[in-house]
């Protein structure tokens, strides 16, 4: 009797581990995972197959201050359970930390990672099926240059890929340009005296033809 009963005791500590590390990424909550966007399944790797999925910004360039629209989606059949997607500066190491903010997404949460308030989206859960999530990214205010998205999607606790690049390329973030005054064009140097002295010329030589006439 005792060993059933430590042989079930033993095989419910295991299960309630196994959902611990579930509900950990699942809820988007660790902030453990913004180094690394790694989800917390342990033993397995990521996937080295190529990703079912793509992150796909609505522009490729941006102004100061300006948003774009970000979509998440599956580029086959399969759906995707969990992600987490920042936005980063692509002239500097991941490490530097995701620039910008996002809006809440259609399906996850706001997660404000080191560095910065709503600078990162994730799932709420993993029971939801998701085949596309979009959201709105603002560019800093104070930044120009290229900015890349990279998202990690978890298909499943055995599946996942991490920090995928977004498709289409960089995003180019501008600042606002200043509207140039248009300009009248004007004769070349000399052009003006030229025409006065060929119209005075002629007016000297009109001059005695007229008192032949007379």
């Amino acid at each position: 009797m005792n060993f059933y009963s430590n042989l079930m005791l033993l095989a419910t500590v295991q299960l309630l581990c196994y959902v611990s590390v579930l509900e950990a990424y699942s809820n988007g909550s660790l902030l453990e995972a913004c180094a690394t966007m790694t989800p917390v399944h342990e033993t397995f790797e990521p996937s080295t197959e190529p990703c079912l999925y793509e992150t796909r910004p609505s522009e490729l360039t941006v102004i100061q201050g300006g948003s774009i629209s970000v979509d998440l989606r599956n580029i086959s059949s399969n759906s995707f359970r969990g992600y987490m997607t920042m936005a980063f500066d692509a002239s500097k190491p991941d490490d530097a930390g995701p620039i910008g903010t996002f809006g809440m997404p259609t399906d996850g949460q706001l997660l404000s990672c080191p560095g910065g308030v709503n600078n990162t989206i994730t799932h709420k859960d993993n029971n939801s099926i998701k085949r596309n999530v979009t959201a709105i990214w603002t560019a800093p205010a104070d930044f120009v240059g290229s900015v890349i998205f990279k998202t990690t999607f978890v298909r499943g606790l055995s599946e996942y890929w991490v920090k995928v690049p977004s498709a289409g390329g960089n995003i180019t973030v501008f600042s606002e340009s200043t509207t140039s005054s248009p300009t009248t064009s004007t004769p070349p140097c000399g052009a003006a005296s030229s025409v006065s002295r060929s119209w005075i010329w002629g007016v000297i030589l009109l001059i005695p033809l007229m008192f032949q006439q007379v």
